[in-house]
């Protein structure tokens, strides 16, 4: 329990009996809800009776607070906990031992609630759903969500990343069971192999399952569609959710989709059997077994003959590493043996273990096409279709695709199968641009591993791509013939080890803009090395370094060309949700996937808010030392920095720091110094601080007591007054204040959450009044219409947010590990206020990161001592800043624009000691070292420009994703009569209008439009984004370099 306690005291995350109320719980009574209403039979599954009808065990309690829904049910939640025994005072939980001795995989503990659903139909299949919350894992790929009914295993959800910070959502948990009897016991668990976790368990419904499988379509998050898949129709709304806790290495495990029940069948079993790592993790034995099926497909007109064998033994540990054991020899009679079961077969090769007399057609040959010319003529819809075994996995497919804003497409494989959505509405237009699919769709049959695609649904595949000039990827997969390689060793790597993986050649995506021989870790994602076999067909691009058990560099990555048809394939597990890695590599094969021409965009922004300017901060470490306030040669000193930056980033970056004021602290500055009656009134505000109230508390309409003094109801002090602090009139001078963004961060910084509407209003007038009157809402780039609320204070009080916007402030930042105030339907939107959850409609709150550097620390001694007092943080400061750089570089290289937040403090520099950051070495302040630790890194990844916004324009940066996303824009390609040029793109959209332009990027060169205008956007050396403005009609762009087609 000590790690709960740690991250609850130190970080400011709610105990269990300390968990905000927002909501009063709806307390009917028990008996009253024994009968369920409508299709759902789970009773008290909102958990508005408590934990009346559940059996427990382990740590279960229920807890009055917001869930899932957010107000819309009775608010209550269960909170599981699982903690390892040498961290229990007492031993509740079993162990399981082997000849007296207990393994590591057997320490395992758990919490788990069961209770007793009843009046089901016998022989019917019933979908079983809830919504699960991480709040604490500090240890990755230990702890996960199992359900099971009557004793049987029904589903389970990815293992937890770490999760250190309050910074991911609320995620669906879909299962599905067939009763045996009238009455079915359903159980959730919260399980462990090591580590802790704390988890929030919401809203169960158990429903009779009909659906078949689930398509999604999306270029958000958040998307619904009524496409038919045979006899199915679904509606999808899918939350996605990316890290939110700055300074932690990982954060939120990959996000799940609403699915229909046939169609999410988990393939968790599957995980855990075969790694360690779950659906971030490459299953050797699964993904070699549904590969050999994927690639047994008979290829009209063609016969190919492997040969090859493959091996792979691994050990397990609860520590994250794989247990795999399979062989499989291709011999040209199309059979596989694989340990653990075994299938015979005529050709095919779809189960843990096959061995077949027939002949088998790899994979490798070219699929029949039903063309004479490769797409000649053809239009195709850019849309990409992302194929996955279950919503997690497909998830971590897409996450990419949202970040870009590429459109997509999900359809999760029931474990039964399930009919292709419609590849090609005619003979000439193709339905999908593009083809992702991860793990071969494996699953768990009756008659062992294989995919859960049929033979001749791989056929169709392939033919499609054929005819459609259309490229896949395939991502999570094992090395063998059907890729032109062939493993090398067992797998890679338990927790004692990593191995590193860089790109090797990039020039089949030079859009992606990366750099090659750059590393990166795999830690936490389970892979299998390969060499390549078949040179004449395969293209090494990825490799894997030397690591303990490989002596030599081995394959990660290839590209095939099976006579025109084309896939990239990655030899490693994925999770985008977490993974720098997997964030990183991403950018590779979406480039290829699309031929570097998408509807989308990538745009790179570091921004970096200092908070507190003016005013001064009581230190954390020394103690006892007055409170502290940066000086002029500080500023200065980041000036001069500030250049130095820009100058050594690529072409077309911009970088600057953003202040946010607060004037009292200059007026409390000057009239201490006044000895001449010049300031008048004699005093700065000064009042009482108001009580403390919890985090996400929500203020009555109308109450409250202002806490200002009386008198002070217009600003009145002279400039002759406020310029008595040479800081402050440091910034009169032009040259200075534009060496920098400004905006409001209030006047005295008072706390909003209680404050009244005419406080609130006060502290925002004072405040522009004081700007305006040293000429700082003169600045460049300053924001007439962005606040930094206090300590992220009022963002519930309704009094203060029509304060606000009745004084022209409709953009203000959040607090990323806060996921009350971040848009819970897409990470790339800003949250807007309304009266139900902020007490006011309408106001833009834009997501922002926090970090580790603290916001009362001037020095990196302090900030160390800081972290490790309060986040679990050990080592050096360089241990610090690789923390942060795990987390913040994840964010860049995702795309996401969320500012950075830092204190005033923080940009102390003249007495600080000298570190080396790379190629700098030099006296930093925390704000430097952390910047060219960040900048750094994404140099030495990428040759993308980095760009600084100021806040109104990071605010209409948010709105405009959002407009454009509703406008649910689409691209489709058109390609030459021979089939041989892709030679123009035609945007779409609903109604073919959109409120802002649609971002479409093009590998180079220019393009022609017709239809519509656009406005052309080059920055550094990044493709060309083409912004086109949609008035009504379908807008073509014609290439003026049509891109070339391989075949």
């Amino acid at each position: 329990m000590r790690y709960i306690a740690i991250a609850a005291a130190a970080l400011g995350m709610l105990r269990a009996s300390e968990a905000n109320v927002m909501c009063n719980p709806s307390v009917t009574g028990y008996e009253a809800s024994q009968t369920p209403t409508g299709a759902n039979k789970m009773v008290n599954g909102d958990f508005s009776n408590g934990l009346e009808g559940f059996n427990t065990s382990g740590s279960v309690e229920h807890i009055p607070l917001a869930g899932s829904d957010g107000c819309s049910d009775s608010d209550s939640v269960i909170q599981m906990i699982a903690v390892p025994q040498d961290e229990q005072s007492t031993s509740v939980y079993p162990v399981e031992s082997t000849g007296g001795s207990i393994s590591k995989r057997d320490s395992w503990t758990s919490s788990s609630m069961s209770t007793t659903i009843k009046s089901l139909t016998v022989g019917a299949k019933y979908a079983v759903e809830f919504y699960y919350y991480v709040v604490y894992s500090p240890k990755a790929n230990t702890c996960r969500i199992q359900a099971t009914w009557d004793g049987v295993n029904i589903g389970n959800s990815s293992y937890f990343p770490v999760v250190l910070i309050i910074g991911s959502d609320w995620k669906k948990f879909n299962g599905t069971a067939t009763a045996s009897k009238a009455n079915g016991v359903l159980k959730v668990s919260v399980a462990c192999t090591a580590g802790t976790a704390q988890v929030y368990i919401d809203s169960i419904s158990v429903t009779k399952a009909t659906a078949a499988a689930v398509i999604s379509t999306s270029s958000t998050s958040t998307s619904t569609s009524t496409k038919a898949i045979a006899t199915v129709t679904s509606t999808l709304t899918s939350s996605v959710t990316l890290p939110g806790a700055a300074g932690s290495s990982s954060s939120s495990s990959a996000p799940s989709l609403t699915t229909s029940a046939k169609a999410t069948t988990t393939s968790a079993t599957a995980a855990t059997t075969l790694s360690s790592q779950a659906s971030t993790s490459s299953s050797a034995a699964a993904a070699s077994t549904a590969s050999s099926a994927a690639g047994s497909s008979s290829s009209a007109g063609s016969t190919s003959s492997d040969s090859g064998s493959s091996s792979n033994t691994g050990t397990s540990s609860g520590s994250g590493s794989s247990s795999n054991t399979a062989s499989s020899s291709d011999t040209g009679s199309g059979g596989s043996t694989s340990a653990g079961s075994s299938n015979s077969g005529s050709g095919t090769s779809n189960s843990a273990s096959s061995s077949g007399s027939g002949t088998s057609s790899s994979s490798a040959a070219s699929s029949s096409s039903t063309g004479a010319l490769h797409a000649a003529g053809a239009t195709v819809d850019a849309t990409i279709l992302v194929i996955a075994a279950d919503s997690d996995t497909a998830a971590a497919g897409s996450l990419g695709l949202l970040a870009y804003g590429i459109p997509y497409e999900t359809f999760v494989v029931a474990v039964d199968g399930s009919d292709l959505p419609p590849l090609s509405s005619s003979s000439t237009h193709g339905n999908y641009g593009g083809i992702i699919i991860l793990s071969s769709i494996a699953v768990s049959k009756s008659s062992g591993w294989g995919s859960a695609l049929t033979d001749n649904q791989w056929t169709a595949l392939y033919a499609y791509q054929t005819d459609y000039n259309v490229r896949m990827v395939r991502i999570n997969e094992y090395p063998g013939s059907k890729f032109g390689t062939t493993p090398v060793g067992s797998g890679c790597c338990d927790s004692t080890a990593d191995q590193s993986i860089s790109f090797t050649d990039v020039s089949d995506f030079p859009t992606a803009n990366l750099k090659a021989k750059a590393t990166v870790s795999t830690s936490g994602l389970w892979h299998v090395p390969a060499s390549i076999t078949d040179t004449s067909t395969t293209k090494q691009i990825a490799k894997f370094g030397i690591s303990t058990g490989y002596t030599s560099e081995t394959v990660a990555a290839v590209i095939n060309n099976f006579n025109g048809r084309e896939q990239f394939v990655w030899f490693i597990g994925w999770a985008p949700a977490w993974s720098l890695t997997s964030n990183y590599l991403q950018h590779a094969h979406i480039h290829w996937l699309t031929r570097g021409l998408f509807l989308g965009k990538r745009k790179t922004h570091l921004s970096c808010q200092i908070d507190d300017v003016q005013i001064a901060t009581e230190l954390y470490y020394p103690t006892g030392l007055d409170d502290f306030k940066i000086q002029i040669a500080d500023l200065e000193a980041h000036v001069t920095w500030q250049n130095s930056i820009v100058s050594r980033m690529p072409s077309g970056s911009v970088f600057w720091l953003e202040l946010a004021h607060n004037g009292n602290g200059d007026i409390i500055t000057s009239t201490l110094k006044d000895q001449s009656g010049t300031c008048d009134p004699e005093d700065a505000v000064y009042y009482d601080s108001p009580n403390a109230t919890a985090l996400e508390f929500q203020k009555e309409l109308g109450t409250g007591t202002d806490l200002w003094p009386t008198g002070y109801e217009t600003y009145s002090w002279s400039k002759a007054c406020s310029g008595m602090d040479s800081f402050s009139s440091w910034f009169t001078k032009t040259d200075n204040l534009n060496q920098f963004a400004h905006l409001s961060h209030t006047f005295s910084h008072m706390s909003l959450n209680n404050a009244t509407y005419h406080d609130t209003s006060r502290e925002i007038k004072f405040n522009q009044a004081w700007m305006k009157q040293l000429g700082i809402d003169q600045a460049t780039l300053f924001s007439a219409h962005g606040l930094v609320p206090p300590a992220i204070t009022g963002l519930h009080n309704g009094d203060a947010i029509k304060a606000w916007m009745d004084n022209g402030i409709v953009n203000v930042v959040g607090d990323n590990t806060r996921p009350l105030l971040r848009n819970p339907n897409n990470p790339y939107w800003p949250l807007t206020s309304t009266v139900a959850a902020n007490g006011y409609d309408g106001l833009t709150i834009v997501p922002r990161f926090s970090t580790a550097i603290y916001f009362n620390c001037h020095t990196m001694e302090c900030t160390l001592n800081e972290w490790i007092a309060t986040s679990a943080g050990k080592g050096t400061y360089f241990d610090l800043l690789a923390s942060s750089k795990a987390s913040t570089i994840r964010n860049l290289l995702a795309l996401q624009s969320d500012p950075y937040m830092f204190h005033q403090a923080n940009m102390h520099q003249t007495t600080v000691t000298s570190i080396t950051i790379g190629t700098q070495s030099g006296q930093m302040s925390l704000v430097m070292s952390w910047t060219e630790t960040m900048v750094q890194e994404m140099m030495r990844l990428t040759n993308w420009p980095i760009q600084s916004l100021k806040h109104d324009d990071i605010a209409q940066y948010f709105l405009d994703r959002q407009a454009l996303d509703n406008c649910n824009p689409k691209l489709s390609y058109s390609f030459s009569g021979d089939g041989t040029k892709l030679k123009a793109v035609t945007v779409t959209a609903d109604g073919n209008s959109c409120s802002v332009p649609v971002p479409v990027t093009i590998p180079s060169g220019s393009v022609s439009a017709s239809g519509g205008s656009i406005k052309s956007d080059v920055v550094g050396s990044e493709p060309p984004i083409q912004w086109v403005t949609l008035s009504g009609s379908p807008v073509t762009l014609s290439l003026s370099s049509p891109i070339s087609i391989s075949f």
